[in-house]
């Protein structure tokens, strides 16, 4: 039998001997005690400053990575402005069709739309083919992706 087995079925013993608390705490290895909760605040203490670390040098990382970015974005913005677009004439350039709109909507609603992805888009060209209301079945979207997120099988 291993020596911890056997310390264990001892302090176990030794337990079931004592008439009161008192008794028990004299037995007590309090060096031993203090041994493993120091042991352990140093572990967690230690383990923490690793993980503030790792985060720190992450987060260093990404920024820089950042302005990297920013900074190749910028000089290609400027290299673009610097030389002058040279555009040709366009023959027969075909009027884009006019979207599709449903009946009650207004035209701020379609100005809305319309710059709303002329911004996402970025100067990227795209039609719009049309602009329909969204039906609803009684229920927000919301709520039936709440619905079905919750009552999906595994």
């Amino acid at each position: 039998m291993s020596p911890n087995f056997l310390l264990a079925i001892k302090s176990l013993t030794m337990r079931a001997s004592f008439d009161n608390y008192g008794d028990y705490l004299k037995n007590i290895d309090w060096g031993q005690v203090a041994t493993v909760v120091i042991a352990g605040v140093v572990i967690v203490l230690g383990v923490l400053f690793v993980l503030i670390g790792l985060f720190y040098a992450f987060g260093a990382i990404v920024s820089k990575s950042e302005e990297a970015a920013k900074k190749r974005h910028e000089k290609n913005k400027q290299q673009t402005n610097d030389v002058p677009a040279v555009t040709p004439a366009p023959a027969n350039v075909a009027k884009a069709p006019e979207p599709v709109v449903e009946q009650g909507i207004s035209g701020e609603v379609v100005a809305a739309i319309t710059a709303a992805i002329v911004q996402s888009e970025e100067g990227k060209p795209f039609t719009i083919r049309s602009i329909k209301k969204k039906s609803v079945s009684g229920r927000n979207p919301w709520a039936s992706a709440a619905v079905y997120d919750n009552t999906r099988s595994f």
